[in-house]
């Protein structure tokens, strides 16, 4: 009897000790991280271009991360999504998963406490549930995985502006015969009367994420186009799928004007004027070999990672030079919220969203862009085209996420 009751002191013990290890204001924070956590077997890791990840684990029944040490390769860098993970396995019955839940991101806290403070970062909440017994559990991932992109360097934007090139140079060459010396039409090398169309498998074979080509080609009606691309360094593999499908399009005259952006041609952030940010460049698009050095230019002037952008800036410039064009047409980074989202109400025609990197949802300022407009938005997978239609407390499901109308505003359910 009496090893009875100091064992049952010890877990008594265990248990309430463990509660308070976690401040209470950090234990309500975590709380609405931890609510309404996503159900399924298993989780695995994403992957998807110019996102790397980390993953910061602990093995399973701990609350001590692993290897700390892993942490300093996010120096600089911008995490911009965060996924925990967990198995709902208990190898007792009493074990408090939502105590265990918070013990683990107090460990996150305790090395990573700014990700906390900062809102532009989004939370995923996973509970596995594939797993019957402990070894089954002990397999699966236990842990933060962190999503971000580092900090450019100079060598590093050289290397992209390369890359960028050379992906460009050999789609065209995949899908294009060579201008033969007999005469003709030609465009940056090439016979405007061979043009063939693009596959599929053609971009995939140097095009991971299709955003910009699937959409341009589900939506053939389009017409008159007036184009806005970011051109910051994370853009570069849309950008590559732009310019081709413009190439083999370029006879169809379906878009008449582009507009670049890159936020600001290096200006740095603290002396960069909302309306008035720059690094914007336009081109006429008849010509495809002046269109290239148009572009070419701007992504050079431009040193942008995942910082706001100038979207307002450069559709509002972009109206200014094109006001007979009819389809606006936006193709923007899901991850950089935009440095003038106050100016959304003097865009006055609607603007056509090609989001890109939306795999972990939807940014809600692009929402807002095409609601405000009356515009649309468009990512790999769907066309959203009756935001205008939603009213003060109406929801919306877009893919895996809830989104809700609140002050006028969108707002991640």
């Amino acid at each position: 009897m009496k090893k009875l009751f100091y064992l049952s002191l010890i877990a008594f013990t265990f248990y309430s000790c463990r509660s308070r290890t976690v401040p209470t204001d950090l234990a309500a924070h975590f709380d609405k991280i931890l609510q309404n956590p996503q159900t399924m077997a298993k989780y695995q890791t994403v992957k998807t271009p110019g996102i790397k990840s980390l993953m910061l684990s602990f093995d399973f029944g701990s609350n001590q991360l692993k290897d700390t040490s892993l942490i300093k390769q996010l120096k600089d860098a911008r995490i911009k999504y965060i996924t925990y993970a967990y198995s709902d396995y208990k190898k007792e019955a009493k074990f408090k998963q939502d105590e265990f839940n918070r013990e683990r991101f107090y460990s996150l806290y305790q090395q990573l406490p700014a990700v906390f403070k900062d809102t532009t970062i989004h939370w995923q909440v996973i509970n596995q549930n594939e797993a019957k017994d402990q070894a089954s559990a002990a397999k699966l991932l236990h842990g933060f995985v962190l999503y971000y992109r580092p900090t450019p360097t100079m060598a590093a934007r050289k290397k992209e502006i390369a890359d960028f090139k050379k992906k460009i140079k050999k789609l065209l060459d995949d899908v294009e015969p060579k201008a033969s010396e007999s005469g003709g039409d030609y465009v940056y090398g090439y016979a405007r009367d061979s043009v063939t169309t693009i596959s599929g498998a053609d971009y995939i074979k140097y095009v991971k994420d299709t955003t910009v080509t699937a959409v341009l080609d589900r939506n053939k009606n389009w017409k008159k186009m007036l184009i806005h691309c970011d051109l910051t360094g994370s853009m570069m593999p849309y950008a590559a799928q732009l310019f081709v499908w413009h190439r083999l399009n370029i006879d169809k005259k379906k878009a008449q004007y582009f507009v670049f952006f890159n936020d600001g041609d290096n200006t740095p952030d603290a002396q960069k004027k909302v309306g008035k940010t720059g690094g914007i460049y336009h081109t006429k698009t008849s010509n495809f070999k002046q269109l290239m050095t148009v572009a070419d230019t701007c992504i050079r002037n431009g040193f942008g990672g995942d910082a706001p952008e100038n979207d307002v800036e450069a559709i509002l410039s972009g109206l200014q030079k094109c006001p007979d064009c009819e389809d606006i047409i936006l193709i923007a980074d899901n991850w950089a919220n935009m440095r003038d989202y106050r100016l959304l109400s003097k865009i006055n025609k609607p603007v056509k969203i090609i989001l890109c990197g939306t795999y972990f949802g939807i940014n809600t300022q692009y929402l807002d862009l095409a609601r405000a407009t009356g515009g649309s938005i468009h990512t790999i997978e769907a066309d959203i085209t009756n935001l205008m239609k939603l009213r003060e407390g109406e929801k919306i499901k877009i893919g895996k996420y809830t989104f809700l109308i609140k002050n006028g505003r969108f707002v991640k359910v």
